[in-house]
């Protein structure tokens, strides 16, 4: 039942979360209109996304399932899920993943590109008059029962709260920094966006099909310092990630987060050239096949607090994970749910004629993180540690790599992905679609039983990634190892 439409919603950033949140929205019968920056809806960047069971979900939801399946008709990633040692070696495979996925929660991952998802999003909405580009926000002003905007043409938009879904550089988060340092300087720590740490940078890109690299398969390559994600897609395209640790941590936001050129991304790639990523196809080989590539470096945050008053971030503006973990997107996804449902409650259960007040609007922002905070901040460490263990680039991470995650068997993958998944959200005002399914979410297990905050160490996820390392031709003893090595990872 769509709510009372008392409420405009802004959204700066038709991203996916963006675009995600306006379906919602319309579908409640909430008002909105979104803003982004960019002169055309679902821009050819060269980025790709993985939708996992916990985002794909919520988008069913919407009614985004038969068009997100035809896109992957015949280029299933996750028909075979390997994992290669530094000598492209393959060191553990999982056939018929996607099946397994589908037959315990419903849904399997899938890998596209980006603006294929922001697209279906897009036609997906019914009134298309509420997206606008060549948006940008510059201004955000706020006064008691509206907040205003101004755009970068100068033209000045009114809505009754603004939702920042405009990506780790997001102007609505520094605009809602410096609104909340003129009138409550202690509300956002300062020194938290000053240790914002990057560690990690990547090059990631889409290449052209080469008979030398497996089709329907998602490949994770170990290396030192270094891994790499590579995985099939649509018409047997290659997405691939070159995941490296930086020299040194740098610190900060904005203009603090390093900045590479085409140059350096060339560097870095010669620098991989001879890395095996398959049996025979090597990295340079496959960067010379590209086409589009970009280096970016990797910052990772969840911020303390994502609102203030009327505004309030989601997705990568609120937190940012290292790409390996595949939970980016996806976590958007669910914020969007988590604040749409809140704002349907507020709506639906407010007596008031007028537009809410300021207090109204506030609590159901701090709802919102309530919810998504815990979730959040255990998908950040775990693609941290995904990536460490990957990359083993420190001692402890190399012998967990070698030594203990060897023991999960292939299997393990898959549950690890699966259990990540069922603490997830979803729209609890729209109705869920029955996809058959073996395994409970949390969320459809008796109330007393129900912990939505449940996503242990074993959400690590990732594109199935999660390393199953053998140290073949060791002959270490490694028979109390496992136990050990855990217990100094979770005091690390």
């Amino acid at each position: 039942m769509p709510a009372q439409q008392k409420i405009k919603v802004l959204i700066a950033g038709g991203s996916v979360a963006g675009l995600t949140l306006a379906n919602i929205l319309e579908q409640l019968g909430i008002d909105y209109m979104v803003l982004e920056k960019y002169s055309q809806i679902a821009p050819d960047v060269g980025a790709s996304i993985g939708i996992f069971p916990n985002g794909f979900r919520i988008l069913d939801q919407l009614g985004c399932y038969d068009a997100i399946k035809s896109l992957v008709e015949g280029a299933d990633a996750f028909q075979t899920l390997n994992m290669r040692n530094e000598h492209g070696q393959i060191i553990s495979e999982l056939k018929d993943a996607s099946k397994k996925f589908n037959e315990r929660l419903g849904y399997e991952p899938i890998f596209v590109d980006r603006q294929m998802i922001i697209q279906i999003l897009y036609e997906n909405l019914r009134d298309k008059s509420k997206v606008l580009t060549n948006k940008g926000v510059i201004k955000v002003e706020q006064a008691t029962g509206e907040v205003k905007l101004t755009t970068e043409d100068g033209t000045i938009f009114h809505g009754d709260l603004l939702v920042g879904a405009d990506g780790i550089h997001s102007t609505v988060r520094r605009e809602m920094w410096r609104l909340a340092e003129q009138d409550s300087p202690a509300y956002f720590a300062v020194s938290e966006r000053r240790n914002v740490p990057t560690e990690y940078c990547c090059i990631f890109g889409i290449s052209k099909p080469n008979d030398k690299f497996a089709k329907y398969s998602s490949q994770n390559i170990q290396g030192q310092n270094h891994s790499y994600l590579v995985a099939t897609g649509p018409n047997h395209r290659i997405y691939w990630f070159l995941f490296k640790k930086l020299p040194e941590v740098t610190r900060g936001l904005y203009e603090k987060i390093p900045r590479f050129t085409d140059e350096q991304r060339d560097a870095l790639a010669a620098e991989h050239s001879n890395d095996l990523v398959s049996d025979t196809l090597t990295f340079g080989e496959l960067y010379a096949t590209r086409t589009t590539a970009t280096l970016q470096a990797l910052p990772e945050v969840v911020f303390k607090r994502w609102h203030y008053n009327r505004i309030i971030t989601i997705g990568d503006a609120a937190h940012k994970f290292n790409p390996i973990g595949g939970q980016g997107g996806n976590s958007a996804i669910e914020d969007a749910a988590v604040l749409a449902d809140q704002l349907h409650a507020l709506i639906s259960s407010s007596s008031e004629s007028t537009s809410l007040s300021d207090a109204a609007i506030s609590r159901a922002l701090a709802e919102t993180q309530h919810i998504r905070f815990p979730r959040a901040t255990k998908f950040l460490k775990a693609s941290h540690d995904n990536q460490s263990m990957q990359a083993q680039d420190n001692f402890i991470s190399k012998l967990i790599a070698r030594y203990v995650v060897p023991f999960s068997g292939p299997e393990k993958v898959v549950e690890m992905i699966c259990e990540g998944a069922r603490g997830a959200a979803r729209i609890n005002a729209l109705p869920m679609p029955k996809r058959p399914h073996s395994e409970l979410w949390d969320d459809e297990r008796e109330p007393s039983a129900f912990d939505w905050r449940r996503v242990g160490y074993a959400a690590s996820v990732g594109f199935a990634v999660l390393a199953v390392f053998v140290a073949r031709g060791s002959h270490v003893n490694v028979g109390g190892l496992p136990k050990v090595l855990l217990s100094i990872q979770g005091k690390a």
